[in-house]
This record gives C-alpha cells, sequence and structure tokens, in this order.
C-alpha cells in the first residue's frame, strides 16, 4: 500500500489536541472506492491526494466523490480548515483537484449558507487537467 500521511502539530501542541484520526478517514473512504494516498493536516488545511476508479472511468473530477471526502472530513475534524483535494486515476495520473475554505465551512455550520450554496462553490473550484 502506497498510503502514507502527516499531520503537523504546532510548536507546544501535545499530539491529544489534534482529533483528527487520518487512518479513519482513510478506512472510511475507502470504503467508497476512495483510496488515498497521501495526507497532510495542520490546524488550518488538510490536504488529500486519492485515487478515484470513477475519476479514471470518466477522465473528469466525480462530484459525489468529493462529498464524500468532505462529509467524512466534517465528521472527524474537529474545527473548520481549508480542505483541498487532488484527485488522480489508478495509473496515478492527475485528473484534478478541488477545495472547500474553512470560512465556507463556518458559515454551513452557522447557517448563513446552505448545502447548496456550499456544493456549488466547491464545484466551481474544480480544476480539471
Amino acid at each position: 500500500m502506497r498510503f502514507v500521511h502527516t499531520i503537523t502539530l504546532p510548536m507546544g501542541d501535545a499530539p491529544s489536541a489534534m482529533t483528527f484520526d487520518p487512518d479513519q478517514l482513510e478506512a472510511r473512504l475507502m470504503s467508497h472506492g476512495v483510496y488515498v494516498m497521501s495526507l497532510d493536516a495542520d490546524e488550518e488545511r488538510i490536504e488529500i491526494e486519492y485515487e478515484s476508479i470513477k475519476a479514471g472511468n470518466t477522465g473528469a473530477v466525480p462530484h459525489r466523490e468529493i462529498g464524500r471526502v468532505i462529509n467524512v472530513v466534517r465528521d472527524l475534524a474537529e474545527k473548520q480548515r481549508d480542505v483541498r483535494g487532488e484527485v488522480t486515476d489508478l495509473d496515478g495520473d492527475r485528473v484534478g483537484n478541488w477545495r472547500a475554505k474553512a470560512e465556507w465551512f463556518r458559515e454551513l455550520e452557522e447557517d448563513e449558507l446552505s448545502e447548496v450554496d456550499f456544493s456549488e462553490r466547491v464545484i466551481e473550484s474544480i480544476r480539471e487537467e
């Protein structure tokens, strides 16, 4: 397995201050055909690179998989952070990327942004290669 993850904690923070569990994220996404290849996270952001079976079949970033990644991150992360996804096919060829800003997550949690508007912002951020 090529899965590699790193979590960077700011100086002085105890590891228990970071409750985000990258292994749990990988396991939950794998059941949906989303295979985490690398994960880098700190207090402000989560960057995830993943292989997608569907992306390889369509040559495009699958919107439903983005939703799955975001929902799992929302379930597991203790606070809102910027999330950036890099999508590859099963051969490791880049298909595209997307992002979701921490501000959007906060607005969604505070009912200042609807689920539909949140999804539209994320979909508009997709850049295909």
